[in-house]
């Protein structure tokens, strides 16, 4: 039941974004992709004047009022300086990403403990008697929103202000030979679209619990099949049936994912899925267009359009067979025995080096213990693929599967567990600060049903690690993604690591993607950087091979916390082996299922950390490494390129409890 009612309200959510992608894809015929940055800017915009203390309602209006300058800037980018309309939406997105940083002032802002508007709709709840779960009544009062919504568009479109504007999107020439300021009409059009998906923004940054700099990624393509999905289900001319098309689209596009991952198909096939939903729609309505347009059956339209497309049908139907056939399998295997096993729902945002090595390492130490997959415990482990809504969608059906602990890997995805969930143990894994995001003040002071492991880099000892190489002044180059809340904080503990040491100077880059990390390296090395000290960061840490690259030059020695990183080489390595992170997860999660609540067990900081060096790397460089270095390392590879000496991680004992 949790799944698709949780799927309804994100959909009724995102119908303001698909709403916004109908007026400028449909009414004006304009291709804005502007959407992804107006997205996130009404949701930074909305966040800032919640943590701000400002009513939500007030800090809603913000957020629709920056996604229309968003919108407004890019029509007269296009309308006034004669930019293509495709072309103008790439550039205010790109220069919005900048603009919602400077907004949030971090990449990510916390509303876990801040009054929201979906604080006050359960205020008002009028308990289980009526609404039996807090999101019955969400959806409840979602509907009667949108009604309101629906009927204000489709009366808008109906006055001489809103027929100017579709007659302008129609035939712009005819319109301005009726005298209507087309440019005007595209500017207010395109303004009116993005102060829409502003608002949106505000709105799920307000139900999932926080903002966060990535979750516009994607908008414009969830909007553009929500609003094909409804179009072709609803074909009818009348305003008032395409503007309700776009909410049912909306709604429809959430429950076909929630219904991807309730019949257990694999995340990562979900855009594929995608593509075969809204491919099938727009046969199935071809075929009822047809049949309508000619008076003929439309049982027999049907039948001829699967008959000329039979090789696809059936090429779809063994994809989604296949795709789906494990998750089939695993429900029917372990629906009898389910009330007698165990359940551990594992998520994680995205497919990851570190975080896959915190869940194998989990799984791994679950089933050594004696949680047996299947037999005497059943483990649902979902990966979002790096769409926030998607983790919603996934917490939902967790719940919908009354599973008894639930492990999100990474801060993104513990944020939107401990915002939705309130009723059974979070434990968290591979989080750098908890405390950042509200999950407590202290490792014993904390939410009553979340606890679990985290812990940063000692950005002060890969500082002095590197100071054991390295005397004298030097200069100290940095790449990482703004946008990643855990980078940003240990590239701030790094900077504060460097102001104590009065012979070293900071220079960063910050980079968006992977392909720009070489570029960011080059202008470090350009800057005569002496070193380059990497803090954990996904995109940067993916490209490695690029900062090497641009290191070779100047033979610039590259330090980072990823050991297992050691031998691509970089010349020193100093972290938390993610192993431990999984293990120390593990061994909470089997006192929690032994009956022990989470409230009193405290937060775990990882137990053990590696030191690692790379003799080869060194070598070549013409550095020598300090005896008393080596000594310390857990992990070093030798001048000929093998690894000789590795301590397993996997001897590590459980950290004691304070």
């Amino acid at each position: 039941m949790e799944l698709w009612v949780g799927a309804l309200n994100l959909g009724f959510l995102y119908a303001f974004m698909t709403m916004g992608v109908f007026i400028t894809f449909r009414i004006h015929d304009f291709p804005d992709i502007t959407v992804d940055g107006s997205f996130t800017s009404g949701a930074a915009a909305t966040a800032v004047m919640i943590a701000a203390g400002f009513n939500p309602l007030a800090a809603l209006l913000a957020g629709l009022f920056i996604g229309m300058i968003a919108g407004a800037i890019t029509a007269w980018i296009h309308t006034r300086l004669n930019i293509n309309g495709l072309l103008a939406g790439i550039l205010v997105m790109t220069g919005l990403y900048s603009v919602n940083l400077h907004i949030m002032g971090r990449s990510n802002i916390p509303l876990l403990n801040q009054t929201t508007l979906f604080t006050w709709i359960q205020k008002i709840n009028p308990g289980q008697k009526i609404f039996w779960h807090s999101e019955v009544w969400i959806s409840c009062v979602l509907c009667a929103i949108l009604a309101v919504f629906w009927l204000g568009v489709s009366l808008f479109f109906k006055t001489d202000l809103g027929l100017a504007m579709r007659a302008t999107g129609n035939n712009p020439v005819m319109a301005a030979a009726n005298g209507i300021n087309a440019n005007r009409m595209k500017i207010l059009g395109i303004a009116m679209a993005n102060g829409f998906v502003g608002l949106s923004g505000g709105l799920i940054a307000q139900y999932q619990g926080f903002a966060d700099i990535g979750m516009g990624i994607g908008s414009v393509v969830i909007g553009l099949a929500s609003v094909i999905v409804g179009e072709s289900i609803l074909r009818r001319r009348s305003i008032y049936v395409k503007i309700v098309s776009v909410i049912i689209g909306s709604v429809l596009f959430r429950w076909m994912i929630a219904f991807a991952l309730f019949v257990g198909m694999n995340p990562i096939d979900l855009k594929l899925l995608t593509a075969g939903f809204v491919l099938a729609t727009l046969v199935v309505s071809g075929a009822v267009g047809n049949a309508e347009s000619q008076k003929t059956n439309l049982g027999e339209r049907l039948k001829t359009a699967i008959y000329r497309n039979r090789w696809g049908v059936a090429v779809g139907a063994v994809l989604i067979l296949v795709m789906s056939f494990p998750g089939i399998k695993a429900f029917l295997s372990n629906r009898p025995a389910a009330a007698k096993t165990h359940k551990v729902g594992v998520i994680q945002l995205v497919d990851h080096g570190i975080l896959n090595i915190t869940r194998d390492a989990f799984l791994e130490e679950m089933a050594r213990i004696g949680y047996r997959n299947g037999k005497n415990c059943l483990f649902e482990v979902e990966n979002a693929n790096g769409d926030m809504s998607s983790v919603n969608t996934i917490l939902d059906k967790f719940i919908s599967d009354r599973i008894d602990v639930i492990v999100p890997i990474s801060t993104g995805c513990t944020q939107a567990a401990m915002n939705k969930i309130k009723n059974r143990p979070i434990v968290f894994a591979t989080v750098a600060n908890p405390f950042i995001i509200d999950a407590g003040r202290s490792d014993r002071d904390h939410l009553p049903n979340v606890t679990g492991v985290y812990g940063s880099v000692p950005m002060d000892k890969t500082l002095k690690m590197v100071r054991q190489i390295l005397k004298g002044k030097i200069k100290i180059g940095c790449i990482w993604d703004a946008g990643q809340a855990n980078s940003v904080y240990n590239v701030e503990q790094l900077q504060q690591a460097v102001q104590q040491d009065s012979d070293a100077i900071f220079v960063g880059a910050t980079v968006t993607n992977s392909s720009e990390v070489y570029q960011a390296a080059q202008s470090l090395v350009r800057q005569q950087i002496d070193v380059f000290v990497l803090a954990t960061d996904n995109i940067v840490f993916s490209a490695l091979d690029s900062v090497i690259k641009a290191s070779e030059s100047r033979k610039i020695p590259v330090f980072m916390s990823d050991v297992e990183r050691l031998s691509d080489g970089i010349l020193g390595a100093l972290g938390y082996d993610y192993t431990s992170s999984g293990i120390q997860a593990a061994h909470i999660v089997d006192r929690i299922l032994k009956g022990e609540d989470p409230k009193s067990i405290p937060f775990e900081k990882y137990a053990r950390l590696t030191i690692g060096v790379n003799l080869q790397a060194a070598r070549k460089m013409g550095i020598s490494i300090p005896a008393e270095l080596l000594d310390q390392a857990t992990v070093i590879v030798g001048e000929d390129g093998h690894v000789l000496k590795k301590e397993s991680s996997r001897t590590a004992a459980p950290a004691k409890q304070d």
